[in-house]
């Protein structure tokens, strides 16, 4: 497996989805003992949490694309290499 270089994004939306999933939690155990954060508080930091998860989530899909794509067009290229290979054989052994 490859290893990835750190990319400074993916690590700050790991530290926010981490941060926000704790004050979530932190909120909703203090809600259900009567605890001071109000109800839209709550509801804001859950909003918050959802989009990081979804930005995160559309941001690795957009990688493992772009991945795909270059991946794709090697096997491509690959491809038409063995292709040039077996009909320059093929030439040198006069076969038809």
């Amino acid at each position: 497996m490859m290893k990835r270089k750190i990319n400074y994004l993916d690590l700050i939306l790991k530290i926010v989805l981490g941060l926000v999933g704790i004050l979530v939690i932190v909120w909703a155990i203090q809600l259900i003992f009567g605890g001071s954060p109000s109800l839209s508080e709550f509801n804001f930091a859950i909003a918050i949490l959802l989009v990081t998860f979804l930005f995160k989530i559309y941001r690795e899909i957009g990688e493992i694309k772009t991945d795909i794509n270059h991946n794709f067009f090697g096997v491509k290229k690959g491809f038409k290499d063995t292709k040039e290979d077996i009909l320059l054989i093929k030439n040198k052994m006069k076969i038809k």
